[in-house]
């Protein structure tokens, strides 16, 4: 799955967080500075093309556009990605690192471990 930049990212949480949308819509949910309209339309086609959003058609010149995959489905791809590309796969070396530099607590893995064999 396609990382998102800034820009896209904001739009999937406005998607995410209010429902449909158009583009003039979205507009209002956007961090500053405002990218241009046109340049907010050419993300959200991008977006698209992608797979991460779809829309439907209200009349020649007015569409409304949704998230075509959850927040909780992109951050797993996102993970799944980056597993496999930093760790070669390894969920292992993944938590070990964690671990390392973030200082996860032994109290924190206990719970993750118990939360894992309840699953």
């Amino acid at each position: 799955m396609k990382k998102l930049t800034d820009k896209e990212l904001a739009i999937m949480e406005a998607l995410w967080e209010h429902g449909e949308q158009s583009i003039r819509d979205l507009i209002g949910y956007l961090p500053e500075p405002l990218p241009h309209f046109n340049t907010i339309a050419t993300y959200v086609r991008r977006l698209e093309m992608h797979g991460m959003i779809h829309h439907k058609e209200l009349s020649a010149k007015f569409y409304l556009y949704d998230a075509a995959i959850s927040r909780e489905q992109y951050i797993n791809a996102i993970h799944k990605d980056n597993v496999k590309k930093f760790f070669g796969g390894s969920y292992m070396g993944f938590i070990s690192n964690l671990v390392k530099e973030h200082d996860v607590s032994v109290d924190e893995l206990k719970e993750l471990i118990k939360m894992v064999e309840e699953e």
